[in-house]
């Protein structure tokens, strides 16, 4: 007992950089811009098990980065590292300190959209020393879930619906992608973009359509390179798109299967062996549900003629109807019942265990 006092008290801060093998790191990776790597999407990770007392990061944001920070395994984030652009320079980020001196693991999931800002990483600066041995073992299935608003968890966490939808509670963690690979015990790539459709977003424009940013490492200019696709397969791919093609009021039912369909042949040229799933989401309603659900039915038996046999539906439930045809965002208890029930059908559907 002696020794591990002495062991605590002689402590001395040790600079992991961010591209060292004592680290995990899930999600798409830019490291081409310089001393850091730039993880944009959502879900995007670092993991690091020390023997220590405490824990700093060295990061910089475009715009904003916010980081949900876990602890020893923790099932809900204990801390939410909330940092704003301010200026050219990065900034020394703390992210746990006063734990008791021994092993523990921790880990840095962005919660927001690479539409809100980049998370340029340096590194960590931990009081103690890193241990390899401490990382958690790799997740034995992969999915990627592709998708706009809903599949961000935008307003997800969003206490009142009267307050605006701020940053902070948007969370792809609670959000039912998140929650869907917890439950599957799956490592998650989730590609999504709020507003953004197959081949029209909700405002009209066809700006960083998802079927384009879908090839990309971020939507920022200051970040976005082309994704080396062979880095990660998924076993299942998860695309819940449609809903801001139907919403913008332009919607086409040819330029929409025409465009789902072209891009569903691109992910198919990079995942041969990927279950893909095409999923409506619960905030359609009424007959821009029944359109939506039309068009994607429409795209899997066109496909399907093309001889494609990995291809599958699935609907999530909306849970009401306004004058717009759209109801608010799931929260985080709607989320998880989505998540629920698509993790069920995946298991029945696909074997998993």
């Amino acid at each position: 007992m002696e020794d591990f006092k002495d062991e605590a008290q002689n402590q001395e801060w040790t600079w992991i950089p961010y591209d060292s093998d004592l680290l995990q790191i899930t999600g798409r990776t830019n490291y081409e811009k310089g001393d850091f790597v730039i993880l944009s999407w959502s879900s995007s990770a670092v993991t690091i098990g020390f023997v220590g007392t405490a824990l700093e990061t060295k990061i910089w944001t475009d715009i904003y980065v916010y980081l949900d920070v876990f602890v020893d395994g923790e099932d809900d984030p204990s801390s939410v590292i909330e940092y704003v652009q301010s200026g050219d320079d990065p900034a020394m980020v703390r992210v746990v300190s006063g734990l008791s001196y021994g092993p523990h693991v921790v880990t840095l999931y962005k919660k927001t959209e690479s539409n809100l800002g980049d998370w340029y990483f340096y590194g960590l600066r931990v009081l103690g020393q890193a241990q390899k041995d401490l990382l958690p073992k790799a997740k034995k299935k992969k999915i990627e879930f592709v998708g706009n608003s809903i599949t961000c968890g935008s307003g997800v966490l969003i206490p009142d619906l009267s307050l605006d939808n701020g940053f902070i509670y948007e969370s792809s963690f609670y959000g039912y992608a998140g929650q869907t690979a917890r439950i599957l015990n799956a490592e998650p790539h989730i590609i999504c973009s709020s507003g953004h459709g197959f081949y029209v977003n909700i405002d009209g424009s066809k700006m960083d359509l998802l079927p384009v940013v879908y090839n990309k490492t971020g939507t920022r200019s200051l970040s976005a390179i082309a994704w080396d696709h062979d880095k990660w397969h998924p076993d299942l791919v998860v695309i819940n798109l449609g809903t801001n093609d139907i919403a913008s009021g332009q919607s086409d039912s040819a330029h929409f299967v025409n465009a789902a369909v072209n891009f569903i042949r691109n992910i198919r040229s990079y995942h041969a062996k990927a279950k893909i799933v095409l999923l409506d989401g619960p905030m359609l309603t009424g007959k821009n549900k029944v359109k939506c659900r039309r068009y994607l039915d429409a795209v899997k038996k066109v496909l399907k003629n093309q001889g494609e046999k990995n291809l599958y539906r699935f609907s999530l439930e909306p849970r009401g109807d306004s004058p717009e045809g759209l109801v608010a965002h799931p929260n985080k208890e709607q989320a998880a019942e989505d998540a629920k029930k698509l993790s069920a059908w995946i298991r029945s559907e696909f074997g998993w265990e």
